[in-house]
């Protein structure tokens, strides 16, 4: 009886150091399923948040996919691996979190999950492997790939630039006679001489004795003859 009993007490130990050294009995894995809320989506279709601990960026061609366990990770468990299949312009690509890139890490309380992808990519589905009892994850949000900067164009040297020419100002109209050439003038003769009464009246004097003086010339002629 008392070798049955050491013998139940040292399996009793046995178990409480496995489970002081373990913390709790291993928990199986479980595959569950994306929320399909998450999914026929690109990543500028998402909340978008770049995150150094998760993937960083943005990147000039390339975005950041990350995925949520939600829940308490003591009940609902941590992600092992994730697997998401995207539709590229070559075809479905499925890939796997963290053996095709990526990592898998606790942050803010939550297993998450992150992968870098050439931008432009649309998640189609994703299932994940967990360690505890959650039900589904979640695409929590993307870091989307922005565009590169444009190189400007260096402006060719050795054409100088031409210089406008000016339009010629076109002579004003003229609105009154040029300077210089007077306009004429119509111009009268000027009255000469006088025509009083003390000026006409020698000549008729003069006049009358020259008619009678020829007169009687006349007459004298006639009786001679």
């Amino acid at each position: 009886m008392r070798t049955m009993l050491s013998r139940l007490l040292a399996s009793g130990a046995i178990m409480a150091g496995l489970l002081l050294a373990t913390g709790a009995p291993a928990a199986a894995q479980t595959t569950i399923d994306i929320n399909p809320g998450s999914t026929n989506k690109t990543a500028a279709e998402v909340r978008q948040m770049c995150v150094p601990g998760l993937g960083g960026g943005p990147y000039v061609g390339q975005d950041v996919w990350v995925f949520n366990l939600p829940g308490d990770p003591q009940i609902t468990g941590v992600f092992e691996s994730v697997t998401a299949t995207f539709d590229t312009p070559d075809g479905p690509l499925t890939v796997t979190i963290p053996d095709d890139g990526g990592a898998i890490v606790d942050h803010e309380g939550t297993s998450k999950a992150w992968i870098i992808l050439p931008a432009g990519y649309t998640l189609l589905d994703a299932t994940a492997v967990i360690s505890g009892s959650a039900d589904f994850f979640v695409l929590t949000h993307t870091c989307a790939a922005i565009q590169p900067t444009p190189t400007p164009t260096p402006t060719p040297t050795g054409q100088p630039t031409p210089t406008p020419t000016a339009t010629p100002t076109q002579p004003p109209t003229p609105t009154s006679p040029p300077t210089g050439q007077p306009t004429p003038t119509r111009t009268h003769l000027p009255v000469t001489g006088e025509s009083s009464i003390s000026t006409l009246v020698p000549l008729l004097t003069l006049g009358m004795a020259s008619i009678v003086t020829g007169a009687a010339l006349l007459c004298l002629r006639r009786r001679r003859s």
